[in-house]
């Protein structure tokens, strides 16, 4: 039987349309079918480059790079020596006081003064940090893959080993788990609305903004912060990823050199760290509020390659679906992406799957679209890297500027793609796809348009 309201067929007997929730029996709709258009109005970053999003932007554009040597690497203990560390003596300390904040992990404190960025960008909270309007509807959604293991728990692991339970902190269950980012940002501005807190690799920054958006698309929250966050400076971090072998060895002594997204002698990624957070919001809320809309979000889906824990398919067939079904949910036609701001982490297998999933969704036209990795420049931060290179992809809609690839110096005639590289490029960019793939065969993609 089709539905009176949308008129999409639905089976015999049913009780509820599938496709926009209209109740068959005359009672209320199980579920509003809303389609609102989301928008970004506030963006926050703390990156290798800066605690800020003008200084990583700049420092972006500027070909800068903020790999350096880590200090708790040690030669002879580990094979790779270098990591994109954020300068924890720049991070503000302005959101979290007194029990609070000393009960907070690492990762929640980057990831809070990134949303308070955000969130007084959008003039939602005012210059004390609190709320300037009601955000009791508002909800988060954030990701990390590690929260405050590290951090935290190996060192509480450490005292209990070797002195018992009688020395764990009271506190130490509320300081490490990866939900207490997104709990200490609603606490503190007092948002009731959807919380999430998610976990797929290093899809999950794309990937909770794109739950974000889809809240605010379908009307279960009027604003949302969206975001993800990676402390990553306990060498375990960095063991982890050296025993598969993943990291590059040949730039410790020229650290600005080790991440080569795309490049013909990429070696593998380089660890990094930090977060960035976004407000998304209907753009009925944000226009009846005067705000400053810097983007729209109109797209979003993920995939799984269902092929192998570690690499990808290497058709780039799981990838490809994530575009594509992204592009559909935005309702826009592979020629409408003008920009793509690749997930690209600088290893031999992982950049060439990519180049194919851009040339199955895009076909003839992939060899001219332009792409960049900012991973050169800022390495690859696991979690966060989704969020923070869509706030990159944000700043190419409002700056019309493609920041340019780091260290793309010898082309891959395997990838057959147009890398930014060498300078920012000056574009009419209206719509960008950014890609964001992880372990797991995890595959995620957000379209986003200029704002109108």
């Amino acid at each position: 039987m089709s539905c009176p309201r949308c008129g999409q067929p639905n089976p015999t007997g049913a009780r509820f349309c599938n496709a926009c929730g209209k109740a068959f029996d005359g009672t209320p709709a199980a579920t509003g079918f809303v389609r609102e258009r989301v928008v970004v109005t506030g963006m926050g970053a703390v990156t290798a480059l800066g605690p800020t999003v003008e200084e990583t932007w700049r420092r972006l554009l500027a070909g800068e790079t903020g790999i350096r040597r880590a200090p708790n690497l040690v030669p002879g203990e580990h094979a790779c020596l270098v990591r994109g560390d954020v300068d924890s003596s720049r991070v503000p300390q302005r959101v979290l006081s007194g029990k609070v904040a000393r009960n907070a992990s690492r990762f929640t404190h980057m990831v809070i003064e990134a949303a308070a960025d955000a969130l007084l960008q959008a003039g939602l909270i005012d210059a004390g940090l609190d709320p300037a309007a009601d955000l009791s509807a508002a909800g988060a959604v954030v990701g990390t893959c590690m929260g405050g293991t590290h951090d935290d728990f190996l060192a509480a692991y450490d005292a209990y080993k070797k002195k018992g339970e009688g020395r764990i902190a009271p506190h130490l269950h509320v300081t490490f788990p990866h939900n207490l980012a997104a709990y200490n940002i609603q606490a503190r501005w007092r948002m009731g609305g959807p919380s999430l807190t998610l976990a797929t690799a290093c899809a999950t920054g794309a990937q909770a903004i794109g739950h974000a958006f889809h809240d605010v698309r379908d009307g279960r929250a009027p604003l949302m912060v969206a975001g993800a966050v990676e402390s990553t400076q306990h060498p375990m971090f960095t063991s982890g990823f050296a025993a598969m072998r993943a990291l590059p060895t040949d730039s410790n002594d020229d650290p600005g050199a080790a991440s080569r997204p795309f490049d013909m002698n990429r070696a593998g990624f380089v660890l990094g760290e930090g977060a960035a957070a976004l407000v998304l919001e209907s753009l009925e809320h944000a226009r009846a509020r005067g705000a400053t809309i810097l983007a729209e979000v109109v797209g979003f889906a993920t995939s799984n390659d269902a092929y192998h824990p570690i690499a990808p398919i290497p058709e780039g067939t799981g990838a490809a679906r994530a575009i594509a079904a992204a592009l559909a949910d935005a309702a826009l036609p592979p020629s409408a992406v003008d920009h793509v701001n690749a997930h690209a982490a600088s290893t031999p297998a992982g950049d060439l799957a990519e180049a194919a999933a851009i040339k199955h969704v895009f076909g003839e036209r992939a060899s001219t679209i332009p792409v960049t990795s900012i991973k050169g420049a800022v390495g690859h931060c696991m979690a966060a890297s989704g969020a923070i290179e869509t706030v990159a992809a944000v700043m190419t809609l409002v700056d019309q500027r493609i920041p340019p690839t780091r260290n793309y110096r010898e082309p891959d005639p395997e990838i057959g793609l147009d890398i930014v590289h060498g300078e920012p490029r000056e574009a009419d960019v209206g719509v960008v796809s950014k890609h964001s793939f992880g372990l797991g065969g995890q595959n995620a993609c957000l379209i986003l348009a200029r704002s109108s």
